[in-house]
């Protein structure tokens, strides 16, 4: 989990700014103290019950145009690329889009000398695994038919459009692997590089393509992704999710080509760095599962509550103002959920949980990160806030919790006399499938509630 953490490191700074740009309001002192459990058997300690259900869908948006020393912005920094069946949230796929661009040059090369191959190469992040990614697995490459354009803003609900019967490479019975690196060889310089998904394109298809383009779009920065698309990286088979890194150096499209009457190879690159536009597609269908029961509300909110990555759903709370809280210093206010680890088909070796979680306050229409999360991420975020999974024992049965700390923003509710309303999300929620399911407030030794301490 720490891992997911160091991973989303600039995908938290996003969320962060993000935020900030959306709540001006001030901080107090109170609620940053380590989440442990010494305070909570404090005197003056209350639990409270809430109403929870499934939040309603909400499209998060993959890519927008920020602009920042000129260059564009994206909301995620790992991509995942992948299709599962999950015994308890039912059909899951991930694709990618993305632009390609080449650095300018005049060295046309590349069109003309014979060609060696084509590689695509996607540079792992290994700590976003997921499923039973370790069966085989088939993909394929397509060229996108509708051009991206950076000044539009595109969301998770966005639908790849590509041409399936142009088919620009594939890899098929694929077992991905984590830990084995790549020798590479570039002329006398020989090292590993870190792993990757390599995919082989098709010389003819792709050089096609290339050649019928004007010279005059390799001289100038831009002109290529304007006249090209990009491409569409599609799971055609498999059982789990790998994630990939496009805007890594390692990740790109290699020409390897010889030039007349040389031994020696040379390369022409295709990069997908910042200022590429990429965007994920997701679907997801949960019918006839648990999780689709919970959405549609077969299984009550009070008895569990199902939450989910990607484009999945979230998890909706609402805290009624109460008159009993008038008079008291609220020194903290702790949200707390138990996982449901024990559905049937359920393995926690292959689905893991999120690692972290997020709250916003939807009181407004839209959704903006409650105070507590904010100071988080500018600090020690699961100290500060919590929202991590940690084993524990009830009733001499492991169980994992999660603790949210939302003291400041139960602070200001309290002192606006207004009731709460939450949407609970996985942090960094577009770049994994990680979900769960925790019991609902109903009655449960291992029910949601809202733990108050204060003063009189």
């Amino acid at each position: 989990m720490t891992g997911k953490i160091l991973k989303g490191f600039w995908g938290i700074i996003g969320s962060l700014l993000i935020f900030l740009c959306n709540s001006c309001n001030d901080f107090d002192s109170f609620g940053t103290d380590l989440l442990n459990n010494d305070w909570i058997h404090a005197k003056g300690d209350s639990s409270f019950t809430f109403t929870a259900k499934s939040a309603d869908l909400d499209s998060l948006i993959t890519f927008y145009n920020r602009s920042y020393l000129s260059s564009n912005s994206l909301s995620s920094v790992s991509f995942p690329l992948g299709k599962m069946i999950d015994p308890v949230f039912g059909k899951v796929e991930a694709a990618i889009g993305t632009q390609l661009r080449i650095i300018p040059t005049s060295n046309l090369a590349f069109l003309k000398n014979p060609i060696d191959s084509i590689m695509l190469s996607l540079r792992f992040d290994t700590s976003l695994f997921y499923g039973k990614y370790k069966e085989p697995m088939n993909f394929s490459v397509y060229p996108l038919t509708q051009a991206y354009n950076a000044a539009t803003t595109y969301y998770s609900h966005y639908t790849l459009q590509y041409d399936a019967s142009k088919k620009l490479g594939e890899r098929i019975a694929y077992f991905p692997n984590r830990t084995d690196s790549l020798p590479l060889q570039t002329d006398t310089l020989k090292y590993r590089a870190f792993p990757q998904l390599r995919i082989a394109l098709d010389v003819n298809a792709f050089m096609t393509i290339l050649k019928s383009y004007s010279d005059t779009v390799y001289f100038t920065l831009d002109s290529f992704s304007k006249v090209f698309n990009g491409i569409a990286i599609v799971c055609e088979q498999g059982n789990g999710i790998i994630s990939v890194q496009p805007e890594h150096s390692d990740s790109k499209v290699t020409i390897y080509y010889h030039d007349n009457g040389s031994v020696t190879q040379s390369t022409q690159e295709f990069n997908m760095g910042n200022l590429a536009v990429k965007t994920p597609e997701y679907k997801i269908d949960n019918q006839g599962t648990i999780a689709g029961q919970c959405i549609d509300g077969t299984i009550p909110g009070d008895s569990l509550l199902c939450l989910q990555g990607f484009n999945g759903r979230d998890i909706h709370i609402t805290i009624p103002y109460d008159t009993k809280w008038n008079g008291k210093f609220i020194n903290f206010a702790v949200l707390q959920f138990y996982a449901q680890t024990e559905l049937p088909g359920d393995s926690l070796s292959n689905y893991s949980l999120p690692g972290l979680l997020e709250i916003f306050d939807v009181s407004g229409g839209t959704k903006v990160g409650i105070d507590d999360v904010i100071a988080a991420l500018g600090s020690n975020y699961t100290r500060v806030f919590g929202g991590n999974p940690v084993e524990t024992t009830v009733n001499g049965k492991s169980m994992y919790l999660y603790k949210m700390n939302i003291t400041r923003h139960f602070q200001k509710s309290l002192k606006a006399k207004t009731s709460m309303d939450l949407v609970i999300s996985p942090l960094l929620k577009l770049e994994s499938p990680a979900r769960a399911v925790f019991f609902g407030p109903g009655k449960s030794p291992f029910s949601a509630k809202l733990f108050l301490t204060y003063s009189e």
